[in-house]
């Protein structure tokens, strides 16, 4: 069998030995053509001057290295006119000049290269017997030529983070091939202008809000029509609202004790805990670590707001109290808004596997069974399949105090049932009530009574809340011919937020006109900015720009 049959990349060469060595094959290799060409003029000689062996790595066999010994002759050149004398031959269809790896072992690094990175490609490809180092990997991924770079008829641009707060950069994607087509180390107009007058043609741009990128466009493709992306647009509307909610903080925690006042209905007579308390606080318990380091941080940020306000009723401006007390100028805003202490809201409780139990162990609970390990039982006979740790964990926050296993509460007497608490209503944050923009038949029945209690109780709030719900209605319709009467009505009401939205909506109209009639957007953009985070954080952040844009488009 002729040896270029299994190995395509030898034609043109005779095996005059194989050397099975424990850790890799050799492979002993003679050229079996007489005569080479002199690199310079061309002319084939016959005239063997001396002769040298050349060592190669080549793709394994069985995931065992290869390793090439092949000999390289040297011939005279018998051109008088040429400047070279002696020339060695070449083997372009193996490896380049001076190589040390065939061409198909380097393909094979940049293909874990391109899928991996460096460090990972390089180990990956050491076990399968492609020999080579972490540098050696990159060296070959750099040497790619850059990936051509086709015009788009339908172009969307995004910024990602390179480093998240300090570097960002701008993905260029063709919406119509579904694929990046190039990456910008910045997210400045200047830099996106100069690639559109670069790659003309381009008819239609999808766009964020970013104004960087609304003149870019302007400036690079003045004929493209842009079209602003429908969920910023309602990520904007939401974040005016957030900002209304921000003034009206005493209200949100009004609406919450409501709540808890019309929806909470005790299991049977006994005390009800404070909507405000967690579960089993008590004045004498003992404060967990966690919850020190939270009230002293609590305690830090009521000192902070308390110097807000004294330097405020001294008449000090924003950025002066943002020096002074050491913190931010939006965030001194914010407070001075609030009219009142904004207290964080507690983090939501994770799901459990026990939630569709609760009601279950609520009743046996009120019936007077507080042992956790007979509770636990009664829930595997109904198929529960976790630990009995998971119960006694869950019902722990029932008892008034912390008793010991085996043993009733202390405080309890033989033959009474201690109450339930009911789980309190949390105090939503501004950000956490963005879901006023919801429709009503979506919400829970807490939260329609949370919904009504909150907006009735202000005009401005019920004004916003109208706004924003009417303007979500317009942007999931599609309804372009509501864009205009909207823009009046917002421009016209008493909320200085949305005043301030609907002239930022009018320098932008026309995108945003498109964005209700086009039917093209910037999720896919947005998905291919999720691939690239993937790419970047697979390199760990060892990643530099350009490795990080070679292994984007080339893989795409």
């Amino acid at each position: 069998m002729c040896l270029a049959t299994l190995f395509p990349h030898l034609a043109g060469l005779r095996l005059r030995q194989l050397v099975v060595a424990p850790e890799q094959l050799i492979f002993v290799m003679a050229p079996m053509c007489r005569t080479a060409r002199c690199p310079l003029c061309l002319r084939r000689s016959a005239r063997i001057h001396s002769a040298y062996e050349r060592s190669l790595v080549d793709l394994p066999v069985a995931d065992r290295p290869v390793r090439l010994r092949l000999c390289v002759r040297r011939f005279r050149c018998l051109n008088p006119a040429c400047a070279r004398r002696i020339f060695a031959e070449r083997f372009p269809q193996l490896t380049p000049v001076y190589g040390r790896r065939t061409h198909a072992q380097r393909r094979a690094l940049v293909d874990f290269g391109l899928a991996l990175g460096g460090s990972a490609g390089a180990r990956l490809a050491n076990r399968r017997g492609v020999l080579g180092s972490r540098p050696t990997v990159l060296r070959c991924l750099q040497a790619l030529p850059p990936p051509e770079i086709t015009t788009p008829r339908v172009l969307g641009i995004d910024d990602w983070a390179l480093r998240r707060g300090q570097t960002y950069g701008t993905i260029l994607v063709d919406l119509e091939q579904h694929r990046p087509v190039d990456l910008l180390d910045n997210r400045t107009a200047a830099s996106v202008a100069a690639w559109l007058h670069a790659h003309p043609g381009v008819e239609i741009i999808a766009r964020d809000r970013s104004g960087a990128y609304a003149e870019g466009a302007r400036l690079g493709a003045p004929q493209a029509l842009q079209v602003a992306d429908r969920f910023h647009l309602l990520k904007n509307v939401g974040e005016a609202l957030e900002r209304v909610l921000g003034r009206k903080r005493a209200l949100l925690r009004n609406a919450t004790r409501a709540v808890d006042a019309s929806t909470i209905v005790p299991f049977h007579s006994g005390p009800i805990s404070s909507p405000t308390a967690g579960p089993r606080e008590s004045a004498d318990r003992p404060l967990t670590r966690v919850e020190q380091e939270q009230r002293r941080r609590r305690a830090q940020r009521q000192e902070c707001y308390d110097a807000v306000l004294a330097f405020h009723e001294q008449g000090f401006p924003a950025s002066r109290i943002a020096r002074e007390v050491g913190i931010g100028r939006k965030t001194v805003r914010r407070w001075l808004q609030a009219g009142s202490f904004p207290e964080r809201a507690p983090a939501p409780r994770r799901p459990s596997i026990l939630d569709p139990y609760e009601p279950y162990l609520q009743a046996r609970w009120a019936a007077g069974c507080h042992n956790a390990l007979q509770l636990w039982r009664e829930l595997q006979a109904r198929g529960f399949t976790g630990a009995d740790s998971l119960v006694r964990r869950f019902v722990a926050r029932w008892r008034p105090e912390p008793g010991r296993r085996g043993r009733p509460g202390r405080g309890a007497s033989p033959g009474k049932t201690r109450p339930v608490p009911p789980t309190p209503t949390r105090v939503r944050s501004p950000r956490q009530a963005r879901w006023l923009l919801r429709p009503a038949e979506e919400l829970r029945p807490e939260e329609q009574v949370y919904r009504a209690h909150l907006v009735d109780a202000d005009d401005e709030l019920q004004c916003a809340q109208g706004l924003a719900e009417a303007f979500g209605q317009i942007v999931r319709g599609r309804q372009r011919e509501r864009l205009d009467p909207w823009l009046t009505q917002a421009e016209g009401s008493n909320v200085p937020e949305f005043r301030e939205f609907a002239r930022v909506m009018r320098r932008d109209h026309g995108a945003v006109a498109a964005a209700l009639s086009a039917e093209w957007s910037n999720g896919q953009t947005e998905g291919q900015i999720t691939r690239l985070k993937a790419v970047k954080r697979q390199m760990y952040g060892r990643a530099g720009f350009g490795l990080l844009k070679q292994r984007v488009l080339a893989a795409a």
